[in-house]
This record gives C-alpha cells, sequence and structure tokens, in this order.
C-alpha cells in the first residue's frame, strides 16, 4: 500500500518523488562533470557517480524518469540510472535519442506532449510545455540516436516542460526552468512548487515580477523549494555552491526570494541534497 509522498533533492533540477512503493525522478542529473570539462571536452555518465548517489538516496528502484528538457545537466544521465534501477525514460524525443544512443529498448521510452496525463502507480503527472530560462545556449531538437561521449552542445533542448505530480496523499509541481507562459498554470494547485531560478538574477526586475505572478501565485504552494540554482559542475560529495557570477547573480536571486516572502507570507526553503521533504 502506498503511504505518504516523500520528496528528496539530488541538486539541479533532480527531485526523487515517492510514496514507499512507486518511484518517480525528475532528470536524475547525478554525474555533474567539472565546467571545465564540459566547456573544453565531450562528457558522458559516471556509472559509479551514478550508483553512489543512489545508494546515499537510498534508491533501489525506479518507475519513471521525467525529463524536463534535452540539455545534458537535465538528460545526461537518465538512461544510466534506469540501467540500474529500472525504470521508464518520459520525454521529448530529442530525450529519447538520449535513451536510444545509450541502448535503452524502445520499451522503456515513452513520449510526452503539453497536456498529456500520465498514470505510474497512483501518481498522475500532467506535462506542461513551456520555455526555457532565458538566455537558451543550445535550442534545437536531438534527431538522431546520441551516444556519449558527446559534447554538451549536442544535446540541444528539444522542448522544455514541468510536471504536476498528483498523489492521494500530495501534490508537487517540479518546474524546472525560470521561465513562463502567461495564465499557463491557472486553476492548479500543489503543495509543494520546486521553483527554477536558474539566470533569474540575471533578468530584470519586471521579468521576475511576472515570473512569480504566473507561476508562483497562480498555482499557490504551501511550500516553495527553489531549484536548478547550484553550481552543477561539482560533484553531489561536496557542498552546493550556487553557479559562477558569470552564469547567474545569485544574491540578487536570493534577495528578491526573501523579499517576496516577507511581504506575501510565502514559505520558501533551500533543500540540501539528499534531504527528503
Amino acid at each position: 500500500m502506498s503511504g505518504a509522498v516523500r520528496c528528496t533533492f539530488y541538486g539541479t533540477s533532480s527531485v526523487h518523488v515517492s510514496d514507499g512503493t512507486v518511484g518517480i525522478f525528475t532528470d536524475a542529473f547525478l554525474t555533474r562533470p567539472s565546467l571545465l570539462r564540459v566547456g573544453l571536452g565531450r562528457i558522458a555518465p559516471d556509472p559509479g557517480r551514478v550508483r553512489r548517489a543512489l545508494a546515499k538516496g537510498g534508491v533501489t528502484s525506479l518507475d519513471a524518469v521525467f525529463v524536463a528538457h534535452a540539455h545534458y545537466d537535465h538528460v545526461m544521465d537518465a538512461p544510466e540510472v534506469i540501467k540500474q534501477v529500472g525504470g521508464t525514460l518520459y520525454g521529448s524525443e530529442s530525450a529519447l535519442n538520449v535513451g536510444r544512443g545509450a541502448g535503452l529498448p524502445e520499451a522503456c521510452l515513452q513520449p510526452i506532449a503539453h497536456g498529456r496525463e500520465y498514470t505510474v502507480g497512483d501518481f498522475t503527472v500532467r506535462v506542461f510545455e513551456g520555455r526555457h530560462s532565458p538566455g537558451n545556449r543550445y535550442p534545437g531538437s536531438i534527431r538522431e540516436p546520441l551516444a556519449t561521449p558527446a559534447r554538451a552542445s549536442r544535446y540541444r533542448d528539444g522542448g522544455c516542460f514541468s510536471f504536476h505530480l498528483v498523489h492521494p496523499s500530495g501534490s508537487v509541481f517540479i518546474h524546472p526552468s525560470a521561465n513562463f507562459v502567461p495564465g499557463a498554470f491557472a486553476g492548479v494547485r500543489a503543495e509543494v512548487l520546486y521553483l527554477g531560478i536558474g539566470a533569474l538574477g540575471r533578468q530584470p526586475a519586471a521579468f521576475r515580477d511576472d515570473y512569480w505572478h504566473h507561476v508562483v501565485e497562480a498555482i499557490r504552494p504551501r511550500l516553495i523549494v527553489p531549484v536548478h540554482w547550484d553550481n552543477f559542475g561539482r560533484s553531489l560529495g561536496r557542498r552546493l555552491r550556487p553557479l559562477p557570477a558569470w552564469f547567474d547573480d545569485f544574491a540578487a536571486t536570493r534577495a528578491f526570494l526573501e523579499r517576496r516572502g516577507r511581504e506575501d507570507d510565502w514559505a520558501i526553503r533551500f533543500q540540501a541534497p539528499f534531504e527528503g521533504i
């Protein structure tokens, strides 16, 4: 019998959601190669790092990995995770081509589309297509199976998605990219919102206010957990740090969150790696 829903954070927008019976990961990016390696060379999943992260988080089996988009820091490790603990890869055709390049069988690949709902155990997962945060370096699609190692530039976004996970014991909304479609989340409610804030500090104040209005105020969560703020070139074995200043102005983002939290009485919590809520 399923129980209470528990959400465990693994850095970036990688969140493991489980009711004790069924396990769902978003992205499951665990290798986290250095940014120098990403910039100068080719990258691939590190099975050992993946195995250690899954073991530390207590993940021994999995039913699904939902991929937000097909940049390397979202999709690269998803096939390796599935090879180690099972499950189906849910994503765009670009994300599925990463799975094909890694040798996953078609039976483990499930395309997703805006507005569709997918049943995984007692969870219903509704998919919303949206926009990548401003400054998308690698737009476009992955049109054929992508084998690793590969350059980061080969990982084209293929469309950006958010996920609304509804369960009899609770609801979670995972919104990885700090951008919005006006009115897209009207009528959507979730108790916990994983809110992407990557590159938000470099946006104009008006953009940040609009983002808050169309995402946070629309969904009206009990708890907001910021995600995709950390330097994903550091391993999960080290303390999380913000992205370097040339990528983002984390101080500006944090000041914005603190101000909106005070003004509107929102509960905001930064979750540590492997911490559950």
